[in-house]
């Protein structure tokens, strides 16, 4: 009987070891998660890097700014134009790849990104001259990108959000956003980017008129065309939500170079434009909120992982019949003259351990509680994770440490 009791003690220990292991992986991931969600949700927004290349919107500006699309093209010869719905975070280059893929999960520098590039359709020509202009952007829950659009469904954000302008080499566009369309990426009068398409502007307007979400009560003539921008939703599969502008271009507005705007700023030239921009306003990221629609599976799991650590069900009388028993032990041998007194201090470190261990444990359920409750609606839309996925899975796997650590006895035994 002896070697079944050698091989269930190594058996033993190989478990212990496979699931310390296991939370260090589970650490290390959730650290991985955090660190790739404070990426994304960083870059995904105009950094003050970036938008020191925004072109000079008008001749009557006076700051002096040197960068424009011809530094734009020297970090990425695919710029074809800057976008800015004002009053949003909507404020990007806009990119052209080869095919509607390129940008998809590519920045402006090139680097890989799950956020992506907000870009022209690969169909579309490069200087916005088509009939019908179509645009593409993520939808990310911080608001980043084109994360702002499904806000468009309101009418009242509608109303207050539907100035914008498009920036390009050749010149710049004043943009009216006349309609908020709910569809799917299968609609081929919004997706399909055709010779004919001009013909196609009436069918086009009356699915419009129908479709619309939010829509203005008067319509604006396109003078330079129509301009579509398209994100995603995940309320529904293959969902889409595209915003229409009508584009105007206006009159002797043309990209300036930054000698130009010094000129300007020299000869105390500052007349007024009658079309004063609003002010620039504070691009930070607010993360992940309720009212984005969705809650996540994985950070119930992780809630439940944990409660099962602390309360694990099959195995509590288990768990938790070590503390009395230790606790009775380490008073026999103090009343004992005779025991082993390195017994008697595992003992007492083993309770030590175990208090501490159920403390834990206790303040990181609670914890994974709190921020779930706060953070998460089960009444909505469930998704895969969210910007509080990685948090979860560090408690959890903390949790999983602290057990590992504290409840596991690790002396020589006391005879019965």
């Amino acid at each position: 009987m002896k070697w079944l009791n050698r091989a269930a003690a190594a058996a033993n220990r190989v478990l212990l070891l496979l699931a310390g292991l296991m939370a260090l992986l589970i650490f290390f991931y959730g650290l991985y998660v955090l660190c790739d969600i404070f990426y994304i949700n960083r870059t995904a927004f105009s950094s003050h890097d970036l938008l020191q290349y925004r072109p000079t919107v008008s001749e009557t500006e006076t700051e002096e700014k040197p960068l424009g699309f011809e530094a734009l093209r020297e970090i990425n010869p695919d710029t074809v134009g800057w976008l800015e719905i004002f009053g949003t975070h909507i404020n990007y280059p806009v990119m052209q790849g080869a095919d509607d893929l390129e940008y998809l999960n590519k920045d402006i520098y090139g680097n890989n990104t799950l956020s992506g590039s907000i870009y022209l359709a690969a169909e579309n020509s490069s200087d916005f001259s088509d009939w019908y202009n179509l645009i593409y952007g993520h939808h990310m829950d911080n608001g980043a990108m084109f994360g702002d659009i499904d806000k468009f469904l309101d009418q009242d954000y509608f109303d207050a959000h539907n100035k914008g302008i498009l920036q390009t080499p050749d010149g710049t566009y004043d943009i009216t956003v006349f309609a908020c369309v709910s569809t799917d990426s299968y609609e081929g009068l919004i997706y399909s980017l055709s010779v004919d398409a001009s013909e196609r502007y009436p069918v086009l307007m009356e699915y419009i008129r129908e479709h619309a979400g939010a829509i203005a009560s008067e319509i604006p003539e396109s003078e330079a065309g129509l301009l579509g921008m398209s994100t995603c939703t995940d309320a529904v599969t293959n969902g889409r939500i595209v915003l229409f502008a009508s584009v105007s271009k206006r009159e002797g507005a043309a990209e300036q170079s930054g000698a130009e705007d010094k000129e300007t700023a020299a000869s105390g030239n500052t007349k007024k434009d009658n079309k004063a921009e609003p002010a620039a306003i504070r691009r930070t990221a607010h993360g992940h909120k309720t009212e984005t629609g969705h809650w996540p599976l994985l950070n119930l799991l992780a809630v439940l992982l944990t409660g099962g650590v602390l309360l694990p069900v099959g195995g509590l009388r288990r768990k938790y019949r070590q503390l009395p028993y230790a606790k009775r032990k380490a008073s026999e041998l103090e009343s004992n003259p005779d025991a082993d007194r390195e017994i008697l201090k595992a003992l007492r470190r083993f309770v030590r351990m175990q208090g501490i261990g159920i403390a834990a444990e206790v303040l990181l359920l609670a914890a994974a509680v709190i921020v779930f409750l706060r953070t998460e609606d089960l009444t909505k839309h469930m998704t895969v994770s969210d910007n509080y996925t990685g948090w979860m899975i560090l408690i959890a796997a903390a949790a999983l440490l602290a057990d590992f650590i504290c409840f596991r006895y690790r002396g020589r035994r006391p005879e019965s």
